[in-house]
């Protein structure tokens, strides 16, 4: 990507975090070596508007004499410090509620999303490197056959090409462009792929 900021590495933050912590001082440890994806041009606008969002914060923080702690969060109070971790599922229960939709966990999206990634590409070992899953427990979560492993994990190497071509192919079904109508023709239809995934 052109952006600088789109090229930066996000770590996940420790599952359990005291009450009232200000500073960050060591991230998670990944599951895997490899858990770099990269932001395709479907979803690069919400990054850059969550970047802008950070530095407003950030410059309203020590405009106003106050402390911004730059833990390098992507998701994080106004002064920068840790969000509580159950804080995202309660405000997405509160949105859920407001919308009237039906009750899902805030985690159900990771499930909804491998399901649909999988079924727009039939790639399931990269849908499980996205998702930070082993075949076993990808093949377990989409329902396929759990004997992939050893005879598959030798042979396949996912590449951050592979990802991304998993990750445009679904971004894209979310994002359906429509075609621009030629002159003097009747313009078509686009089709609505996003409507044959899982909601």
């Amino acid at each position: 990507m052109g952006n600088p900021r789109s090229q930066r590495h996000y770590e996940p933050m420790p599952f359990k975090v005291p009450p009232g912590t200000k500073t960050i001082t060591e991230m998670a440890p990944t599951k895997s070596n490899d858990r770099i994806l990269p932001i395709t041009e479907e979803t690069l606008p919400y990054f850059l508007r969550q970047f802008d969002l950070i530095e407003r914060q950030k410059a309203l923080i020590e405009a106003s004499g106050g402390v911004y702690y730059d833990n390098k969060l992507f998701i994080a109070k106004p002064d920068g410090s840790p969000q509580r971790r159950d804080r995202m599922s309660a405000n997405f229960g509160q949105l859920i509620r407001h919308l009237e939709m039906p009750h899902i966990r805030f985690h159900d999206l990771r499930h909804t999303a491998a399901t649909n990634m999988h079924q727009l590409t039939g790639d399931f070992y990269t849908v499980g490197e996205i998702l930070g899953h082993t075949l076993k427990g990808i093949g377990m979560s989409l329902g396929i056959s759990t004997n992939l492993e050893a005879v598959t994990a030798q042979y396949v190497n996912v590449r951050l090409e592979r990802k991304r071509a998993v990750l445009e192919t679904y971004h894209k079904a979310l994002h359906p462009q429509k075609p621009t109508p030629d002159k003097g023709s009747e313009p078509k239809k686009a089709k609505k792929k996003s409507s044959e995934m899982e909601l």
